[in-house]
């Protein structure tokens, strides 16, 4: 099963109104949405979840899924939550009073609100102050459900970092020496509102392509002849292009093969799965890099965060940030005064300084964004999974990075990518032990 991560992301850091408990008899069963194990999720919860989700798409300016499709998501997300509830009471995991209160009086703290002022504003947003502790409660317990069976048992081996480095070394020696490849694909192509079912039977069928392609000589005359009108299926031959004309995407899957090679796995992109063969390339062949010191540029930067929080919708935080912005825009504030004054992570007393840091060492989504900015600029608010940042460029420099620091690069980015590969593996096969029963109403 795979998750939806446009309903991961709408509830953010809260649990959100994930109360299931065993309901009264005089319930009509027709308000019963899903029966988890020995659980309920009711019709209530599941049109509050929704509400909710609704509520904050709109605010952030977001397209939803159409409804039908929006409300299997959700109800499978409740369902997912129930399933871990139950594997945490079943091991004894649990949060007490004194232990949830100081969680609350960190959250209040950072929020720079009074706790009077807190609980009125999470009425205001039509959530108590009962249901936020017991959602807060429950979030808990799963994120420590979750670095018991989950994240205590990813390693990343010696071997493991080898290998990576290597690849990325003889990446960048590729892509420096090389000045044309000719590429030729298959598209296998997704359609634009596709269900998960819908998603995994394009895959298969993907696949399967791919172990054909593998044995073909000729891959454009095999190609030519599947991508015919109304197969879904579209033949590109992409011809000789400098590395700079293609996708990162195609860039980095073809920078170690060899001519005539098929790349080993699908490529996924909103088109859809590709199907990728080097026909050739022009310009220096690959040399042999060793795994030693590299330079890179760094880059000096400070940000100002706030974290995604139950009841404060995208909007909220994006008004408080541009608020900051034009602030420093006409010099009524300085930047670091506002990141020790609002920001809501470690380096708030250090004014926001992030110190030095090397390509890989932050979130994707804000390493691009300080990437686009000039040194002194102050960029646009941005998000990522920790919250909304104002990023402000300090000063960028060329540095060598030591073996050592490149193996902790790379152990920290391999982790990255098992964490979440290990965390959907262990939410499938915990879904699939659980009893569960549909009952979705239209």
């Amino acid at each position: 099963m795979k998750l939806t991560k446009i309903i991961f992301c709408a509830v953010g850091f809260a649990f959100l109104s994930n109360s299931v408990v065993a309901q009264k008899s005089s319930q009509a069963i027709d308000q019963v949405v899903a029966v988890v194990d020995t659980n309920l999720i009711t019709k209530v919860e599941l049109d509050r979840r929704i509400a909710l989700i609704e509520k904050q798409f709109k605010a952030a300016n977001r397209q939803l899924p159409p409804a039908p499709e929006l409300r299997k998501q959700v109800l499978e997300r409740l369902i997912i939550e129930q399933v871990q509830q139950n594997i945490a009471k079943e091991q004894g995991l649990k949060v007490v009073d004194s232990e949830l209160d100081r969680i609350l009086a960190t959250i209040i703290s950072q929020s720079k609100l009074s706790e009077k002022e807190f609980k009125a504003k999470l009425e205001k947003e039509g959530t108590s102050w009962t249901r936020y502790k017991e959602d807060l409660r429950k979030e808990v317990v799963i994120a420590r459900l979750r670095e018991r069976d989950v994240d205590a048992r990813v390693r990343v081996s010696e071997a493991e970092i080898d290998n990576f480095i290597a690849d990325q070394n003889r990446g960048k020696s590729s892509q420096e020496q090389v000045n044309e490849i000719y590429l030729a694909q298959l598209v296998v192509a997704l359609p634009s509102s596709g269900s998960d079912s819908d998603v995994a039977t394009i895959r298969e069928k993907a696949e399967s392509l791919l172990k054909q392609a593998n044995l073909e000589k000729d891959f454009l005359a095999f190609s030519k002849r599947l991508a015919v009108a109304g197969s879904g299926i579209r033949f590109e031959d992409l011809g000789y292009r400098p590395l700079e004309r293609l996708p990162q995407l195609l860039v980095d899957a073809t920078a170690n093969l060899s001519v005539n090679q098929v790349v080993p796995k699908l490529l996924q992109s909103g088109a859809g799965f590709h199907i990728v063969k080097l026909m050739d390339r022009k310009g220096s062949s690959n040399s042999s890099t060793k795994t030693a010191d590299i330079s890179v540029t760094q880059t000096q930067a400070k940000h100002i965060l706030l974290k995604h929080r139950p009841g404060v919708t995208d909007q909220e935080l994006q008004r408080r940030l541009n608020g900051f912005k034009d602030q420093i825009r006409i010099k009524t504030a300085d930047f670091s005064q506002l990141a020790k004054k609002h920001s809501e992570d470690g380096s708030a007393p250090n004014g926001g300084l992030l110190g030095w840091m090397s390509p890989g060492e932050l979130v994707p989504e804000f390493e691009q964004a300080m990437n686009r900015l000039a040194v002194g600029e102050v960029s646009a608010p941005v998000r990522t999974e920790f919250g909304w940042h104002l990023i402000e460029v300090v000063e960028r420099r060329n540095a060598k990075i030591s073996s050592d620091k490149q193996r902790d690069q790379a152990r920290a980015i391999l982790r990255e990518r098992k964490l979440e590969q290990a965390y959907e593996d262990w939410l499938r096969q915990i879904r699939d032990s659980a009893t569960v029963e549909t009952r979705l109403l239209d």
